[in-house]
């Protein structure tokens, strides 16, 4: 049974110590504390120190409330941005014996999301079929540590109102398929839409800033949010490319992180993409300054040893 004191628990001063105890494996996921957006520093009185965060619901088998699902995911934010930041004052705030029930109530409200996960991709794959068009539909639950981090980058978001932990895509030939499969699952009476996003040219709110294209739904279904995304092949290859590089620079392009340069070569990219798909020709001065910062950008991505550059 997982221990949950909420008073005379053990304190620690140092990072390493959770360290040690493979917190920080969990809470700090592999490309953070690289990029240039550093780690909030949180008030020593803002920090969930434990108190009526005991999770003993989680360590006597019992289902926890929402209300202590989101503290546990308070507590880990904050002990995430602490390891971060390798703040001792911040650390020393921590009490050991809740850390372990914390996780153990985020790990519940993550798999709960996995059954209604599975029967939106399989509804999804129907409505993807009536489109005529061939299925390639993937699914994911959020990993725990890139739960914790979102939790960081919106700090008033509470747990039980994330969107996206479990995540469903399409990749449909077409943007008019797109949109047709996007107007059948609105009709349907398999789940309740709670939200939807278009960002492509002449949607709500239309492509974000960085160049990102696609149509997302957020779902309700057997009380777990689901996020379908729906992208055609041009927007799926833009936004794997983007994944790619952020592995490789150890950088958030998504969120803002990264060289500037960098990022506006992706949106220049997202721009020839969907120049592209709707068969429109660039006009020659684009086309230059997309060459001009794909040749500066190149500097990022070193051939390995032995290998010539590319021209």
């Amino acid at each position: 049974m997982l221990g949950a004191s909420t008073s005379g628990g053990h304190f620690v001063t140092h990072p390493a110590h959770y360290k040690r105890r493979g917190f920080a494996g969990i809470l700090v996921a592999p490309n953070d504390c690289t990029s240039n957006v550093c780690p909030q520093r949180v008030p020593r009185a803002q920090l969930s120190r434990g108190a009526g965060v005991s999770m003993h619901a989680v360590a006597v088998g019992s289902a926890p409330s929402k209300k202590q699902i989101n503290r546990a995911g308070k507590l880990l934010r904050d002990l995430r941005i602490a390891i971060s930041a390798d703040d001792t004052a911040a650390l020393h705030e921590f009490d050991t014996g809740l850390v372990h029930p914390a996780i153990e109530a985020v790990e519940w409200w993550r798999s709960l999301h996995a059954a209604p996960l599975a029967r939106v991709n399989a509804n999804l794959r129907y409505y993807v079929r009536k489109a005529d068009a061939q299925p390639e539909v993937t699914q994911r639950l959020k990993r725990f540590a890139t739960i914790v981090h979102k939790l960081e980058r919106e700090p008033t978001m509470a747990l039980t109102s994330m969107e996206d932990i479990g995540g469903v895509r399409a990749i449909l030939p077409t943007q008019p398929q797109v949109l047709a499969v996007c107007d059948m699952l609105d009709k349907a009476d398999r789940w309740k839409i709670r939200r939807r996003r278009f960002y492509i040219e002449g949607g709500d709110p239309g492509p974000k800033n960085d160049g990102y294209r696609a149509v997302h739904l957020v779902v309700a279904k057997d009380g777990c949010y689901v996020e379908i995304q729906l992208r055609t092949p041009w927007q799926d290859s833009w936004a794997q490319s983007v994944e790619q590089d952020t592995r490789r620079l150890r950088a958030d392009l998504k969120f803002g992180a990264g060289p500037d340069d960098l990022r506006e070569y992706y949106r220049l990219v997202a721009e020839y993409f969907a120049m592209r798909e709707a068969q429109i020709e660039p006009q020659e001065g684009f086309m230059e300054e997309l060459a001009k910062l794909y040749a500066a950008t190149r500097a990022y991505f070193p051939p390995p040893p032995g290998v010539e550059p590319s021209q």
